[in-house]
């Protein structure tokens, strides 16, 4: 049986100049444990998929199966981690995580549910920062603390929409490693769909990617494999040449052959 299933997926919303099809005819099958990124332009649906996938968007047409099951709306199984952190602004960083899984966990004991918190404070380098509130952090330890709040809940399926987008370049290629470090310490059983404008951020944490065609009415144009050795070295996979031809080809899918050419004489 397949593990997440999208099947003749199509969303639609009621609009004053009538109806606007967001994505239509969307068929993906996802396996357990992989890591798939969703990439396009903006307003092509990537998001309305991730909500799809979530619970908090119910299909126009089509099914969303999870085991077999459809989703009928948010459950405990699906994890979310927005750009925008989602924190709650007068709790600290511990309390943020403790918060989720005291909610989540409800068959944990207080002890086991600490436990838990701490746990994933200390994967993600924010012990010596667990009683300071949100507006006293930095971007990047916020999005720690959201992915650590998200995984310490332990959804079999972790949804990430743009979370990497609002950082800087240094502080996102270390988001990228604390990421693939909690993955691994799932034993790569955790399934991640990730919504990203980042080609190069795509390619490095992705096995597959996603790629759409441009809306309204969107629909998957192309998936590309990506059979780029785990685990991943930013610096030695770019070197690949494997790297190198899906970068061209999903620059080519998402800008036409000719940006490309144009880019190229102009470097």
């Amino acid at each position: 049986m397949n593990y997440l299933e999208i099947q003749n997926l199509e969303i639609a919303f009621p609009t004053p100049k009538g109806r606007y099809v967001a994505v239509t005819d969307i068929n993906l099958t996802i396996g357990k444990g992989e890591i798939i990124s969703i990439i396009g332009h903006s307003g092509c649906g990537k998001s309305t998929i991730m909500n799809a996938v979530g619970g908090m968007v119910r299909p126009t047409r089509g099914e969303i199966t999870i085991n077999g099951k459809p989703v009928k709306g948010p459950g405990p199984d699906r994890g979310i981690v927005f750009q925008h952190y989602s924190l709650l602004p007068w709790m600290s960083v511990y309390q943020n995580i403790f918060q989720a899984v005291d909610s989540v966990l409800s068959d944990k004991s207080k002890v086991e549910k600490k436990e838990i918190a701490e746990k994933y404070i200390t994967m993600v380098g924010l012990a010596k920062h667990r009683d300071k509130l949100p507006s006293q952090i930095s971007g990047g330890m916020k999005q720690r603390t959201a992915i650590a709040r998200a995984f310490a809940i332990n959804p079999d399926i972790l949804l990430l929409d743009e979370p990497f987008g609002a950082l800087d370049a240094l502080t996102k290629g270390t988001m990228h490693l604390e990421l693939l470090k909690l993955w691994n310490l799932d034993n790569r059983n955790k399934t991640i769909i990730m919504v990203t404008h980042d080609i190069e951020e795509a390619i490095f944490l992705s096995d597959r990617i996603v790629v759409m065609t441009d809306g309204p009415a969107a629909t998957i144009r192309e998936i590309e494999d990506v059979h780029l050795a785990r685990p991943r070295h930013k610096k030695e996979i770019a070197h690949e040449p494997e790297y190198h031809q899906i970068r061209e080809r999903l620059l080519e899918l998402l800008m036409g052959k000719y940006s490309i050419a144009d880019l190229k004489e102009s470097a």
